[in-house]
C-alpha cells in the first residue's frame, strides 16, 4: 500500500514538475514577444524605376547613431499640396511598401517612407524605442530639408503605433497637419491579449501579455492628440488586426477626429479594394 501511495505521489509530482517547467519555457518564450512585432527583410522586393516612378535616395542618422535609408518622392507639379510621411507596416521594407501611395505624388503630394532599424538597408535592430527613434529622425530630416509646413503622418499597422509615438513625442516641436491611423493598436499588451484570445488553445494565456510586453513606447492616453486631426481607417475583413482595436482608439481619442470603415477591406488593401474609392475620399480629406 505505502508503495502505491508512493508511486502516485511521485507521478504526481512528475506532473506537477512538468506542468511547471513548461509554463517556465512558455513565459521565457512570450518574453521574446516584443520581438516578434517585427519581421524585417534585406531583399529589394520592388523598384520605382519600374512604373516610372522618380525617387530621392535618402540616408540619415537616428539620436542612437543608425543609419536610416528612404525614399523621397517629389510632387511633379509645380507647388505642392503637403508632405506625407509614412510609417510602414511590420514585415519586409519600405521596397514593398512605397507602392501604397505611388499615386500620392502625381495628385500633389510629396511623400517619403522610410525603414527601421534592422529593414532594408536601415542599421541597427527594431525595438520600440529605435523604431521611434527612426520615426523622429525622419520627421526631423524633412522638417530640415524638404518642407517647413506641418506634416501629414500616415501609420499603418504597426507604423500605426510608432507614428503616434512619434507624434506625441514632436507635436510641440514640429507642427503636425493630421494623423491617419490605418489598422492598427495603440497598446503592445493590448493586442497581445487581442491576439493570445483569438484562440481557445492560446485564452488562458493574456494575463502573462503584461508580463512579457513593455508599454513604455505606447503613445497612450490618445487624448494627448487633440487638437490634431486625428483620423482612424480600419477594413472590416482584416484578419490581422482586430476591427475592435481602431473602435477603441476612436473612442478613446479626443475631437477633431473622424473613424472610415472600409467594407470588404482586408489588411494593407484599403487603397485598392471597392474599385479604389478611398483614394479619393482621402484626398477629399486632405484638401
Amino acid at each position: 500500500m505505502f508503495k502505491a501511495f508512493h508511486d502516485s505521489s511521485m507521478s504526481n509530482l512528475n506532473r506537477l514538475c512538468l506542468k511547471f517547467l513548461s509554463l517556465a519555457a512558455l513565459v521565457v518564450l512570450i518574453s521574446g514577444c516584443q520581438s516578434a512585432f517585427y519581421y524585417p527583410s534585406p531583399i529589394q522586393f520592388y523598384s520605382p524605376d519600374r512604373i516610372g516612378l522618380k525617387y530621392e535616395d535618402v540616408k540619415f542618422k537616428t539620436s542612437a547613431g543608425d543609419e536610416i535609408h528612404a525614399w523621397y518622392f517629389a510632387t511633379p507639379q509645380k507647388e505642392s499640396k503637403g508632405t506625407v510621411l509614412f510609417f510602414h507596416g511590420n514585415a519586409q521594407n519600405l521596397t514593398s511598401h512605397f507602392m501604397m501611395f505611388y499615386w500620392l505624388p502625381k495628385e500633389g503630394y510629396n511623400y517619403m517612407i522610410f525603414d527601421y532599424p534592422g529593414y532594408g538597408q536601415s542599421s541597427g535592430k527594431p525595438s520600440p524605442k529605435s523604431t521611434l527613434e527612426s520615426g523622429v529622425a525622419a520627421a526631423k530630416w524633412l522638417r530640415e530639408n524638404k518642407d517647413t509646413r506641418p506634416l501629414i503622418i500616415y501609420g499603418q499597422s504597426l507604423g500605426g503605433i510608432i507614428a503616434m509615438r512619434t507624434v506625441k513625442e514632436i507635436k510641440d516641436q514640429q507642427p503636425i497637419r493630421n494623423l491617419i491611423v490605418d489598422s492598427s493598436f495603440s497598446s503592445y499588451r493590448k493586442i497581445g491579449r487581442r491576439v493570445l484570445a483569438r484562440s481557445w488553445v492560446t485564452w488562458i494565456l493574456q494575463p502573462l501579455t503584461y508580463v512579457a510586453l513593455s508599454d513604455s513606447y505606447s503613445p497612450e492616453p490618445l487624448s494627448d492628440f487633440s487638437p490634431i486631426p486625428m483620423l482612424f481607417i480600419h477594413g472590416t475583413d482584416d484578419p490581422v488586426i482586430p476591427f475592435a482595436s481602431s473602435e477603441d482608439m476612436f473612442a478613446a481619442a479626443r475631437e477633431p477626429k473622424q473613424f472610415w470603415t472600409v467594407p470588404g477591406g482586408h489588411h494593407g488593401d484599403l487603397f485598392e479594394v471597392n474599385n479604389r474609392e478611398l483614394r479619393q475620399k482621402f484626398l477629399n480629406y486632405l484638401q
